[in-house]
């Protein structure tokens, strides 16, 4: 049973993924840590013991063979049959579907949050299992006993773990992607256990940002940056968050630190002079603030 009690440990943990080189012991535990954030005082304890159970349940079945697709009919028999976890379609966008906690609450989540409680509940098995770089809709990739590439199957846990054929890839291409309906060599890379985190964390950032919700969009980019702390991207975006919230001094030590790393921007060129010009915005409005301050100063000594 893992302890972690107060948000210092919490982000502390999250700093250690941010050091590391993106393969995590457990996804799942540092996704409980992500929600715990947002849901402070809320017992840690049976969210652990649930995803205990999920390893244990699927432990319990008894496979007939070592295949790809009979492991991928053992995680959708235990999640989706027993468990009951599925996607929320209708209130997709409701930002609790990115949140651990109340996924395992409700039984219902984003591809994403969903995928990561089937490759917890693989992964305690030994199984390989992998998320996958699909555009718009995330899924996992399940190996069989031999890890061969011809003994793999694509699952969508948002579907109830169903197993998808070529056809249903393409399909999904048409419906979640504005580029030609082929399927890219890319769609199929693997992707880092980190780089879940980071699209769990995106999706929530998306919706935040969609309502207005600033400072919860800058909240979700600070465990970005902490969790992703290479790509300089998170740092831009928070930057430019806070500078427009009137958060000057963090928005000039974002922004700062991107004008340090600007080879990283693929596009460096427009992005300088944006920094630049948000920057040169800040200086302005300091020093109008600063003017303010000694008239103000002026006034009560008179």
């Amino acid at each position: 049973m893992w302890m972690i009690e107060t948000s210092t440990e919490f982000l502390a943990h999250l700093k250690q993924v941010g050091e590391s080189d993106g393969i995590l012991s457990n996804i799942a535990y540092t996704a409980l840590v992500l929600a715990s954030l947002d849901r402070p005082g809320v017992s840690f304890q049976k969210y652990e013991h649930h995803l205990e159970i999920l390893g244990l349940d699927v432990a319990a079945e008894k496979l007939t063979k070592s295949s790809a697709t009979e492991r991928a009919r053992v995680l959708a028999e235990v999640l989706h049959g027993r468990h009951e976890y599925t996607g929320n379609q209708a209130f997709y966008d409701d930002l609790q579907n990115a949140n651990l906690m109340s996924v395992i609450d409700t039984r219902k989540g984003l591809p994403v949050a969903l995928s990561i409680l089937y490759l917890h509940a693989a992964r305690l098995q030994g199984w390989r299992a992998e998320g996958l770089r699909f555009p718009g809709h995330f899924l996992i990739r399940l190996y069989g006993a031999t890890n061969e590439i011809g003994d793999q199957v694509i699952l969508d846990p948002f579907h109830d773990g169903a197993v998808l054929t070529a056809r249903d890839l393409r399909e999904l291409t048409q419906k979640f992607s504005d580029e030609d309906a082929g399927l890219r060599p890319d769609y199929y890379e693997a992707v880092s256990d980190k780089e879940i985190l980071v699209r769990l964390l995106n999706n929530i950032k998306i919706r935040c940002l969609k309502v207005s919700d600033l400072g919860q969009a800058i909240t979700v980019l600070s465990r970005l940056v902490m969790i992703d702390p290479g790509q300089i991207q998170h740092h831009y975006e928070m930057g430019m968050l806070l500078a427009h919230v009137e958060q000057n001094d963090l928005a000039r030590e974002s922004l700062g630190y991107c004008m340090d790393h600007m080879d990283q921007f693929d596009q460096n060129d427009l992005m300088e002079q944006q920094i630049r010009n948000t920057l040169t915005d800040i200086e302005q409005k300091d020093k109008v603030k600063q003017q303010s301050n000694v008239l103000n100063l002026h006034r009560d000594n008179d």
